[in-house]
């Protein structure tokens, strides 16, 4: 097996960890945050997708834990793909992510909350007074 990889080719550590999974992976990989021999291919993970892994963390003190790994050049056509393209924006300040996606922060009075669930919150508050007569 040669150590050189292509386009299209089947990344190495999909043929390393032929499954995904949410539980322990007998052939975790170390970290390249945290260092740890923790990180295995995330349940989301495509096989099909040769230019993209996502990954993740199993150590709890890592910061990381979830990543992907995308290729960005790969002298064919990663160059075509929506994810590349959108970093190549992002990058060269052709488009500013938090004018187009402003962060929402919301804060909620009691009054929203119970104009949202009316009397289901209502009737919960009440009740243990009313049992007591």
């Amino acid at each position: 097996m040669t150590n050189q990889w292509d386009a299209g080719t089947t990344p190495w550590l999909r043929r390393e960890q032929p499954e995904t999974t949410w539980t322990h992976e007998p052939k975790p990989v170390q970290c390249m945050f945290c260092g740890e021999h923790t990180v295995k291919r995330s349940k989301p993970d495509s096989a099909e997708d040769t230019g993209r892994l996502e990954l993740y963390c199993d150590n709890g003190l890592c910061d990381a834990r979830e990543m992907v790994l995308l290729v960005r050049r790969d002298g064919s056509e990663a160059h075509l793909r929506s994810d590349v393209r959108a970093l190549h924006l992002i990058d060269d300040g052709t488009l500013d992510v938090h004018a187009a996606f402003p962060p929402e922060a919301k804060s909620y009075s009691i009054m929203d909350l119970l104009e949202d669930r009316g009397n289901e919150v209502e009737r919960r508050m009440r009740r243990p007074a009313q049992q007591d007569r």
